[in-house]
């Protein structure tokens, strides 16, 4: 089951995600984010960086809100860190429970057991080294990148499972259980457990937060109650820097063993190179994946305050209940808390240096000083870029040097051999550039005139206006007589720039070709004109003739008439 991806819509090949990924675990195909699988080890750091917020995350908020539709006996475990996510955090409480909620309690229950059963662990193992497991994305981490390391790893269930286990034991198998908390990864932890039972859904904050919005709950407006069952002071600080080790001081000075807290994967894997060199030993590492460990959380809604503000204030919050006493859970002996590590290490593929070298000369890179190693891949070196082109998960393309040189050779050549004329002004019209066509019809260098004024060599009254109205002139005839050219004229307006681009297209031949025929259908016109006035005259000249032989025709029928009539009355 997928649980964490990219929605290929809204990627806009920025790399942000690439360059963030400490493991790499990320590719493009056709110019799209995706996350490789058996590489990833679920930081969520990607999604935190995505400037297109193009997080597609597996969710249970359906199922959970099902459920709750079905009149299931809801059971919430939620995360100690949200004392600190929240300005109101029992103000939450209320809201679960208007939601649906049958019960609320908090996850550092199970928080306070992984500690007893770690303390248990460090005194009856002789172990060199120790690594705390309440982190799903260091135990991946561990597992697919440092798996010689894994017999440091505490076989021991995170807070969550454990609470989780405790719950089912508790409720029974028709109780539907869900964690609520500030992490990605616990989506993927809680995966394998969903299939067996142990728990029913993961709900980030960032996701409720959501929901209650759809649903327009205002938190503020609600009054504050308590969970149904809390966790002890031990249990409350595990958000918090040193917040498990804090709970284990004894047994760790007992055994000799140097306690780091450590947070953020860069720092982890400092850490744990060492250990695995030898630098480092006797230590008890406390591990966080997160900058800040859980309140640095990637599912915490956006409007919380910052993480800082957020862990001052959990600390002040969880120091309140230092010395108070709590029922908890009663001790049940038929719950294993016990988990194993199994090794997934990532087998890199090994390439020549010829196979590498081809890619970097693809690139550009013919040498060690063509390598400039930028990151804007968001790969480390240039080397490691190539390496990852030959593994499928990017292509030559997302060099950001290789390619502004590519679109530089190709705007230069338009620039050198276009036919058009092409210049290129400042907003007080002086000359910065012009390309080769330009200097071969204004006859001058553009060295002898670069910084001057563009009127020095032809009218601007059309770029005058086109600052004054801060748009492009799309297109304009232009007579250029003292240089024998007509021109067709486009001039750009580039305010960021504050340049102006003047592009002119020579149709000195076609306008001579217009005037050509202008002058051949005046002609044709003239010559038609002639014709038609001899014409007409002919014609006159016919008509006065046919005139004149009419009325002789017309007297001499009268006269016939007139000897038909007298005959006819001599006649009669």
């Amino acid at each position: 089951m997928r649980i964490l991806d990219f929605y290929p819509a809204n990627c806009k090949n920025c790399y942000k995600c690439v360059r963030n990924c400490s493991v790499k675990a990320i590719k493009m195909i056709d110019d799209q984010a995706q996350i490789v699988e058996e590489k990833c080890i679920a930081c969520g750091n990607c999604f935190l960086v995505c400037p297109q917020n193009a997080r597609n995350i597996h969710s249970d908020l359906d199922n959970v809100t099902q459920a709750l539709k079905r009149g299931k006996k809801i059971i919430i475990s939620i995360a100690p860190s949200y004392l600190g996510v929240y300005e109101e955090p029992y103000k939450l409480i209320t809201v679960l429970k208007h939601l649906g909620a049958s019960a609320v309690e908090e996850t550092s229950i199970g928080a306070a057991k992984v500690t007893e059963l770690y303390k248990e662990f460090v005194k009856e193992t002789n172990t060199k080294n120790v690594i705390t497991t309440c982190c799903p994305t260091v135990n991946m981490m561990v597992q697919t990148y440092y798996p010689d390391l894994i017999k440091y790893l505490i076989p021991i269930d995170s807070p969550m499972i454990a609470h989780c286990k405790m719950i089912r034991k508790k409720y029974g198998s028709e109780a539907f259980i869900v964690f609520l908390g500030p992490c990605i990864s616990k989506k993927c932890e809680a995966y394998g457990y969903q299939l067996s039972g142990i728990l029913d859904g993961v709900i980030s904050f960032e996701e409720l937060d959501k929901l209650l919005e759809l649903r327009n709950i205002d938190i503020s407006t609600f009054e504050e109650s308590y969970p149904d069952v809390e966790g002890n002071y031990t249990g409350k600080k595990y958000p918090l820097d040193n917040g498990i080790l804090s709970g284990m001081k004894e047994v760790v000075q007992e055994n000799n063993f140097t306690p780091l807290s450590i947070s953020g994967i860069d720092n982890l894997r400092g850490a744990f190179d060492a250990l695995l060199f030898g630098d480092l030993s006797d230590v008890i590492i406390e591990a966080n994946s997160c900058d800040g460990g859980c309140l640095g959380g990637p599912a915490i809604p956006k409007k919380s305050k910052n993480v800082h503000v957020r862990k001052t204030k959990a600390k002040t919050k969880v120091q309140s209940f230092k010395n108070k006493e709590y029922t908890n859970y009663s001790q049940d002996k038929t719950i294993s808390y016990v988990r194993n590590f199994r090794n997934k290490h990532y087998e890199f593929l090994s390439y020549t240096e010829e196979d590498i070298k081809n890619i970097l000369e693809i690139t550009g890179k013919h040498g060690k000083a063509d390598e400039l190693n930028c990151g804007a891949c968001g790969y480390d070196t240039c080397r490691e870029k190539a390496i990852s082109v030959l593994e499928g998960l990017s292509h030559p393309q997302m060099c950001m040097p290789y390619m502004r040189s590519e679109a530089e050779k190709i705007s230069n050549i338009y620039f050198e051999y276009s036919p058009s004329i092409i210049l290129i002004v400042d907003l007080d019209l002086n000359i910065l550039d012009l390309n080769p066509a330009g200097e071969k019809a204004f006859n001058i260098n553009i060295n002898n005139i670069r910084k001057k004024p563009l009127s020095s060599i032809m009218p601007v009254d059309d770029f005058k206006s086109v600052i004054e109205t801060e748009s492009n002139m799309v297109g304009r005839k232009l007579n250029l007589e003292s240089y024998g050219l007509t021109v067709f004229q486009r001039i750009i307006y580039l305010p960021k720039n504050k340049i102006l681009f003047g592009i002119l297209n020579d149709i000195s031949m076609e306008e001579m070709k217009k005037e050509q025929i202008i002058n051949f259908k005046l002609n044709t016109l003239e010559t038609a004109d002639k014709v038609i006035e001899k014409q007409m005259r002919v014609a006159q000249e016919i008509a006065g003739l046919l005139g004149e032989t009419t009325a002789e025709t017309k007297a001499a029928l009268l006269k016939l008439k007139k000897v038909v009539l007298e005959e006819n009355e001599s006649n009669g």
